[in-house]
């Protein structure tokens, strides 16, 4: 399924990193047959997930701000720096995301991905259907854990060509990364709904994860930035960060209204889960008792598609989703501010306005 909606920009670096994907990808599953055929099951379903979609917005955002800061260096090579670099980096990026949902739908129980069934469902059918020994959910766990873990191993694989100050960032978000999805389990458990929490989730697993670490990582590749590259993360940050807010407050949203068939799991799990999200803030600090009896049902695992149109039709009557809207567009007006601050050439700042907007604007 493709979207006609996304930027060239995007769309021209997403087709070298699938191909630096599928290139690893097939030289692992070579590799491992030949030692033992089982173990390519592994390397398998890694794949199934990996090239089962995704924007590749992560590639995205560190390629441009690459190519952007090359103009920086004073050298026509791109400070001598092969593109083969940064899209190594772009896939090792997929493979983290990949790594991370993998977890995630463990963790948020989910039984399906980008349209596909989960990596544990998918397992813990297979241990029955093939009539093995052990508990079904157990099997497909473990296995499901093994199979993010070989994407994280993949990922740091690929960035080891980095400089130590790119490396440092790669670090940095990997912690961030963990941490912040340890947070919104936490938060989802306690019932802690409020805009501060929500958006300190938010700014953990989309602002810097998503847009702030890819772009910062992406100008530090080029290491003759000298004494210029602290002032151009910072620069970068104020961009990405109003940004990445953006882009989680259009998932909140569309995890709500969305297509389902578009997204890839189904409409409403954030709401059974509990996640805290800037518009169930909003619409618990303005609800009525009797929208706040309905508001109650958020993070009820055997909420039915009833319950969860009720409550969305609070969100809606609360004046929540009209209010994510107008924080979206000023978020959004915030990050383009600080992007024509950026030293970057025209087309670099283009490309990167182009995947602002996508991100932040898009319906799917």
């Amino acid at each position: 399924m493709t979207d006609d909606r996304v930027p060239h920009q995007l769309l021209s670096v997403a087709k070298k990193v699938d191909a630096k994907l599928e290139s690893v990808l097939d030289a692992q599953h070579r590799h491992w047959a030949g030692v033992d055929a089982r173990v390519c099951e592994a390397v398998d379903e890694l794949r199934r997930m990996t090239m089962s979609g995704g924007k590749r917005l992560r590639a995205g955002f560190c390629y441009w701000s690459w190519r952007g800061a090359a103009a920086l260096t004073g050298a026509a090579d791109h400070d001598g720096l092969t593109e083969d670099l940064v899209v190594d980096v772009g896939a090792a990026f997929e493979f983290l995301q990949v790594f991370a949902l993998i977890h995630d739908d463990i963790m948020d129980n989910s039984a399906t991905r980008r349209g596909a069934t989960t990596v544990h469902v998918a397992n813990a059918q297979r241990l029955v259907d093939n009539g093995w020994h052990g508990e079904p959910r157990r099997y497909g766990e473990g296995v499901a854990i093994l199979v993010g873990d070989l994407g994280h191993v993949y990922a740091d694989q690929l960035t080891g060509r980095v400089n130590p100050d790119a490396r440092r960032i790669w670090d940095e978000l990997r912690i961030e990364l963990n941490l912040g999805q340890y947070l919104d389990m936490r938060a989802a458990a306690a019932g802690e709904l409020d805009r501060e929490t929500a958006r300190e989730v938010a700014t953990f697993k989309t602002a810097l994860y998503t847009i702030v670490r890819p772009l910062q990582l992406g100008a530090a590749l080029h290491p003759s930035l000298g004494e210029t590259a602290p002032h151009l993360l910072d620069q970068l940050d104020r961009f990405g960060r109003p940004l990445g807010q953006a882009f989680q407050l259009r998932d909140d949203a569309l995890g709500l209204t969305g297509d389902e068939a578009w997204l890839g799991k189904p409409v409403g799990d954030d709401l059974r889960e509990g996640k805290p999200t800037e518009i169930v803030s909003f619409a618990l600090g303005v609800a009525t008792a009797a929208q706040r009896s309905v508001l109650d049902g958020i993070g009820r695992r055997d909420l039915s598609q009833e319950d969860v149109d009720e409550i969305v039709d609070v969100l809606t009557d609360t004046g929540a989703l009209d209010h994510n809207e107008q924080e979206i567009h000023r978020l959004l007006e915030q990050a383009h501010a600080a992007r024509r601050q950026l030293p970057f050439d025209t087309t670099s700042s283009d490309a990167l306005a182009a995947l602002a907007d996508y991100v932040a604007i898009r319906d799917r």
